[in-house]
């Protein structure tokens, strides 16, 4: 009965042991996690600061000395070229891989 208990001690030490190294990797990758859900929210923002019209005027006078006339760009998705009745199209770009 002395040496069942003594082999049931040292597997529950040994479990232990596995679980705390188990518990210390899900620590990690828990901050990994973190780490790139605040570094995806800073690139959401960046790239709607990046696609705002009067972020990149400003870009502009800030590289630029001389001043352009900035209309609106439009933009058109596939479904809005069909009704293509608006003649004021500024800007057409298309990137072919």
């Amino acid at each position: 009965m002395l040496f069942l208990n003594l082999i049931i001690v040292f597997l529950t030490i040994f479990t232990g042991n596995l679980t705390r190294k188990l518990e210390l990797t899900n620590d990690e990758i828990k901050k990994n996690i973190g780490k790139q859900k605040e570094q995806l929210t800073i690139n959401q923002i960046e790239f709607s600061f990046y696609n705002n019209p009067n972020y990149l005027k400003k870009l502009h006078n800030i590289y630029f000395s001389f001043d352009e006339n900035f209309s609106e760009k439009k933009i058109f998705s596939l479904s809005n070229i069909t009704n293509f009745s608006n003649q004021s199209v500024l800007l057409v770009n298309i990137q072919s891989k």
